[in-house]
């Protein structure tokens, strides 16, 4: 269902309004909130200028072609000035300031200048970069709470189910850090994740001013990613083996044998933590973000496959390879954004029993990884074949369970577009 006026105006009330709640929720608990932090990006020091520069560019691409250049031109000397003036005081330059400047400044020109339907894909551009700007800061609060509201953390059962599939993040690790060319490139592409989005955001959204908004793009799946992915991490507190049995916080970990020794627990249990590191490793929402910029990526033509499945190898190898998550957290991310993109894929099928049924099985995957890492790991990292097996089956069912959903041809499935759907309506058609 493409979203008209009304529709659009709900989702910016809906992300506006649980702001509100995570701001109130942070000041509860004596830390910043995100439009607090919001404030500080426009006035002050901005922070996290990757997802600023992937707003920005996801706004440039859709936004009509005539305003590109202006925008951009705008930014630039807003952060020449901005950074001009850091230097008169002998402060570092850092970019952020003028990228915010700019897009609420092409709003506001959109909405007192422009008409019609250049108007509406303006104030789509510009929405769509704040909406990413703003989800990343409300998960930057949801980290800090996440480490507030969980003391104790489960790293103990998820390393030790993680022997079952030959402890990855240990092996992978130690290629890693015996490479300094894998250091670099694979931090590289962790760090800009937002910018790979960006990337398969603009092949499939730059003609959006033009020919209106494909029905179904990635930046709907990074944001539905981020809005759910986060609440696992109250549910199921990681920090990760870096963390945990390393030394990337000094003196904060149990012990400090990652990569090179895997720790020889026999009885896991939940352990209490040093309350600096979040608890964000379960799902690994970069795993996540990866497989859907892979997915979206494999809808395009050849350079869009092979970025997306490059962009996928590196980071998943960054992930381990730097001891942020174990294999469990890589298998539960990927689950997890199948599951989501089941719900988003081919919208022209309607809310189909084919559809929901997917994403049921697809829940009950997630909460069968979850349960087996918490009840089951001391079997599991002794049981031999069978427990690899009941590992990976998850994601195996899920994969399958999303291709009956993206590609029923395949299946020789009849065409769903015109099938029984919940309820027995038709999805509207609504077009800005």
């Amino acid at each position: 269902m493409e979203l008209g006026v009304r529709g659009w105006s709900a989702v910016v009330a809906s992300v506006v309004g649980f702001a509100l709640v995570i701001e109130v929720a942070a000041r509860l608990n004596s830390t910043r909130g995100p439009l607090d932090l919001i404030v500080h990006d426009f006035a002050g020091r901005p922070g996290v200028g990757e997802i600023k520069t992937a707003a920005l560019i996801l706004a440039l691409v859709c936004m009509p072609a005539r305003l590109r250049w202006r925008v951009l031109g705008g930014v630039a000397a807003l952060e020449i000035l901005w950074n001009l003036q850091r230097l008169a005081v002998g402060n570092t330059p850092i970019v952020g300031n003028g990228m915010l400047w700019g897009l609420v400044a092409t709003g506001a020109y959109a909405l007192w200048r422009l008409h019609g339907t250049e108007k509406a894909s303006t104030l789509k551009a510009v929405g769509l970069g704040l909406m990413m700007i703003v989800v990343g800061r409300v998960g930057d609060v949801w980290l800090v709470l996440s480490m507030k509201a969980s003391p104790l953390v489960l790293d103990h059962y998820v390393e030790m189910a993680d022997r079952a599939l030959g402890s990855p993040s240990w092996v992978v690790g130690r290629v890693v850090d015996d490479s300094t060319v894998l250091t670099e490139v694979l931090g590289r592409i962790y760090v800009y994740l937002p910018v790979g989005a960006a990337v398969i955001a603009y092949l499939q959204l730059r003609n959006s001013a033009r020919d209106g908004f494909p029905r179904h793009h990635i930046i709907r799946t990074f944001l539905l990613i981020g809005a759910i992915g986060p609440i696992i991490y109250f549910l199921f507190p990681v920090v990760g083996p870096t963390y945990a049995f390393g030394s990337e916080v000094p003196g904060a970990g149990w012990l400090d044998v990652w990569p090179h020794a895997v720790p020889e627990t026999t009885v896991p249990a939940a352990q209490f933590y040093d309350q600096s590191v979040p608890r964000n490793c379960m799902p690994s929402l970069h795993t996540a973000w990866a497989m859907a910029i892979f997915l979206h990526g494999w809808r395009g033509g050849t350079g869009s496959k092979v970025f997306g499945s490059v962009w996928l190898l590196a980071t998943t190898g960054a992930t381990l390879g730097f001891g942020f998550h174990y294999a469990v957290d890589v298998l539960a991310g990927i689950v997890f954004v199948l599951t989501l993109e089941a719900a988003l894929t081919r919208p022209d099928m309607g809310w189909t029993r084919l559809r929901a049924g997917v994403i049921a099985c697809g829940a009950v995957m997630f909460a069968a990884l979850l349960l087996m890492t918490r009840y089951a790991a001391p079997w599991l990292a002794v049981g031999g074949a069978l427990p690899v097996l009941l590992l990976l089956a998850p994601v195996v069912i899920t994969v399958g369970g999303f291709l009956l959903v993206e590609r029923p041809e395949k299946f020789r499935l009849p065409d769903f577009s015109d099938g029984p759907r919940i309820g027995g309506r038709l999805p509207q058609r609504v077009q800005v």
